[in-house]
């Protein structure tokens, strides 16, 4: 398995830093992504209330589509949106016709209300929502997509069940959320390294692995974490 730091990655696909307008992906993230500490805890003295946790992916997924003319995204997991949108405006600066299938059982309409009066109503267009859990919705879907983004549920029976009914729809990139290289003590719902190392990758006519450190690379990290500390991120697997 390859493992770059996010920075080194873009600065692959002819990506630079200095070129990212960080504050379009801030704002993105601040009503979709942004995270909030508990009193307790010793940073929420030090550095504050709120902080971003990985904006970074939004990033990735932006600079996938836009570098490699990418029209369409399956996404297993909106959450609050962040990744949706990121690639709504991909499409939507790349002046293409992007298609995005977004699943997830917990959609809510009054959150998509509240966002339509933040973001563009254009990006709105790119998306098709389904509020269903992967196990109903993947199996229904035929469609192939150039990307597929996995970020649903973190178990090694949800995430082998997604990986299983995606990995043939994808026609370019495979992403797949939580891959951390030591085991996950403070919490038993993230199991998807299990899953992650069990791909054989030349079987399913992937790539070689890529773990891409991304969380508050580009972003200030007030934790100040070096790269090696960071001993977590994305997986990006290529189609070949």
């Amino acid at each position: 398995m390859k493992i770059l730091n996010i920075k080194d990655y873009l600065d692959s696909i002819d990506v630079t830093v200095e070129g990212i307008e960080l504050g379009d992906f801030d704002y993105i993230g601040k009503f979709t992504a942004e995270r909030t500490r508990q009193k307790g805890d010793v940073n929420y003295k030090k550095f504050g209330l709120y902080y971003r946790s990985a904006f970074e992916r939004g990033i990735l997924v932006y600079y996938l589509i836009r570098q490699f003319n990418l029209s369409s995204m399956l996404e297993v997991g909106f959450g609050r949106g962040f990744c949706t949108f990121c690639a709504a405006k991909a499409f939507y600066d790349a002046g293409v016709k992007g298609t995005i299938v977004t699943v997830d059982p917990a959609l809510n309409q009054e959150w998509l209300q509240q966002l339509s009066q933040v973001f563009p109503k254009e990006w709105f267009s790119y998306v098709k929502f389904v509020k269903d859990t992967s196990q109903n919705a993947l199996p229904q879907i035929n469609d192939k997509f150039d990307l597929i983004y996995i970020d649903g549920d973190h178990s090694y029976q949800g995430t082998k069940f997604d990986w299983e009914n995606t990995k043939d729809k994808c026609q370019r990139f495979m992403l797949m959320d939580d891959y951390h290289l030591k085991t996950k003590t403070d919490s038993g719902t993230i199991e998807c390294r299990e899953l992650i190392d069990e791909i054989e990758e030349e079987k399913d006519g992937y790539e070689e692995k890529m773990l891409i450190k991304l969380d508050r690379r580009l972003f200030p990290d007030d934790r100040g974490y070096t790269d090696d500390q960071i001993n977590y991120g994305q997986i990006l697997m290529q189609k070949k």
